[in-house]
């Protein structure tokens, strides 16, 4: 682990209660920032994802409706939030924004947040000189050498947050992640599984509901590695590499019982031609010539079988796989294409037309046979899909996402959506009052839950007529437009990735352990 120790004893100034505390003056929403200018025509830089400068922290925020009583803990957000100007505007893609944390607390029916700045070394540098050193990824930029000091890749720590191991962990999956305080969300430094990782890991971990612990790989190249980590010493107890022999740029996985599930598709991810300046997510069909292939890796054994899908998409996110009658059953949401083309490197895909219609689709492996198939579920084009985390790698009747029904010009989604996969339909509810582009919903069980979603659904939206983002509260068992609570937030989120919930125990022993912790 590195740099990872808080500095106790000294107590930041105001610091977040975990029972928000009575505010001596209710917070009073800004008014929105104006839109950048960096780039006009650039969605990725506009509407709800115009970035935010400021870091906040507010008590007793305004609520419409009422947080229920037994929902205590904390949202952790990720916003993909430049902190200054691109260096190629035009080019700028929403990857490559730097991590800014949102934190929303909720206890005894109130709410309070705080968000901060992921303070990676990169940052820290870029802080020092004022301006952006780092040339895009995604579509490629310029090829000028750093300023001498500069760390020599950026690690913008923006996309997942979660608890592991007492901390809070931000994920990206070009870098470690980092870690930070789970109160203070203080920056603390890069965090390696005490030692277990050397490089990267991808943001898209999994929690094994039988023991607790952390499932995750890491992509480096053509090489996956698997990792397991114990949730009692966050140590990296299991790890296994295998070569798929092609650049895949892996950024989702599934797990069942006894498998871990890799999908190989024509989306690369091409470090040769981001040191050209050329765009670095690259859409290579001619790599695949026999199309798709899932590849199933036996946890236990580390096994890996091939098997073929065929056609060129790619896979965006899954929902979660389960094992029944001697099949393995994946679902999740698959696009036409993702990147720019390989033949057209000189004009790198624009902002409005990066993402194709993403549908929900369902992969079945035969065990027996190895033969494989696929199914589209629904016409309802959606993403960041998820479930009730309590059924990861078992077998799940319900599936939550956000709707992405029409290609507006300066939102990504429209709405939210529950799938039920026993009765094949999809109920969508939008935002009230006019509430637009939610982010991926997370379920939260409620107390002494008698059914898989019996619970919570928390969404952040952009309210289109403030600039400010707001914290909904549905009912996952019975989805409707007015959702139990509307938490107003008084500053903006700028449209990110994914994120999690902490309960109170998680939350309050992981305050308590970073407290304990000395220099």
């Amino acid at each position: 682990m590195n740099a990872v120790a808080p500095r106790s004893g000294l107590v930041p100034p105001d610091p977040m209660t975990i029972a928000p505390r009575a505010a001596a003056t209710p917070p009073t929403p800004r008014r929105p920032q104006d839109a950048t200018g960096w780039a006009s025509d650039n969605k990725f830089l506009d509407g709800p994802f115009t970035p935010w400068t400021e870091e906040d922290a507010a008590y007793d925020l305004e609520v419409d409706g009422q947080i229920p009583e037994d929902l205590a803990g904390a949202l952790f957000r990720i916003s993909s939030n430049p902190r200054f100007q691109p260096r190629d505007p035009e080019r700028y893609h929403w990857w490559e924004g730097d991590g800014m944390v949102c934190g929303i607390y909720l206890r005894d029916g109130r709410a309070a947040y705080r968000t901060r700045w992921v303070m990676t070394d990169s940052m820290k540098f870029e802080v020092e000189q004022g301006e952006a050193v780092y040339s895009g990824f995604a579509n490629g930029g310029s090829t000028a050498p750093l300023p001498h000091g500069a760390p020599p890749a950026k690690n913008v720590a923006n996309t997942n947050v979660g608890i592991f191991d007492d901390h809070l962990l931000v994920y990206f999956e070009g870098g470690l992640p980092y870690s930070m305080h789970p109160e203070t969300l203080e920056t603390y430094g890069s965090y390696d599984f005490h030692g277990g990782l050397d490089v990267l890991c991808t943001a898209h971990y999994k929690t094994d509901p039988a023991t607790g612990d952390m499932l995750f790989f890491a992509a480096t190249g053509p090489v996956i590695t698997w990792y397991r980590a114990d949730v009692k010493t966050g140590h990296v107890v299991d790890s296994h590499s295998f070569d798929i022999k092609v650049p895949v740029l892996m950024h989702d996985f599934a797990v069942t019982e006894n498998h871990a599930i890799f999908f190989v598709t024509p989306a690369q991810f091409r470090l040769d031609h981001i040191m050209r300046g050329e765009p670095g997510v690259v859409w290579d069909e001619a790599s695949l010539p026999h199309g798709v292939q899932i590849v199933l890796m036996n946890r236990s054994t580390h096994q890996v079988t091939w098997h073929e899908v065929g056609g060129h998409w790619a896979n965006t996110h899954f929902y979660n796989a389960y094992e029944r009658g001697g099949q393995v059953v994946v679902d999740g949401h698959r696009i036409t294409r993702l990147g720019t083309p390989a033949d057209r490197l000189d004009t790198p895909v624009t902002s409005h037309s990066w993402f194709p219609p993403s549908l929900p689709h369902r992969w079945r492996v035969d065990l027996a046979t190895g033969k494989a198939t696929e199914e589209m579920l629904s016409g309802l084009a959606g993403e960041f899909p998820r479930i009730n985390d309590a059924y990861t790698g078992l077998e799940h009747r319900y599936g939550y996402f956000v709707t992405t029904r029409s290609l507006a010009a300066d939102t990504m989604s429209d709405g939210l959506a529950k799938h039920d996969f026993l009765h094949g339909s999809t109920s969508v509810v939008e935002g009230p009052a006019g509430l637009t582009n939610p982010g991926e919903p997370v379920f939260v069980a409620r107390e002494n839950a008698r059914s898989e979603d019996d619970g919570y659904l928390l969404s952040l939206w952009w309210n289109r007529l403030t600039g400010l983002s707001e914290l909904l509260i549905h009912d996952a068992a019975d989805l409707v437009r007015t959702p139990l609570a509307r938490v107003k937030l008084p500053s903006r989120v700028p449209f990110g990735f994914h994120g999690n919930w902490a309960d109170h125990v998680t939350l309050d022993q992981a305050v308590a352990a970073q407290g304990e912790k000395t220099d």
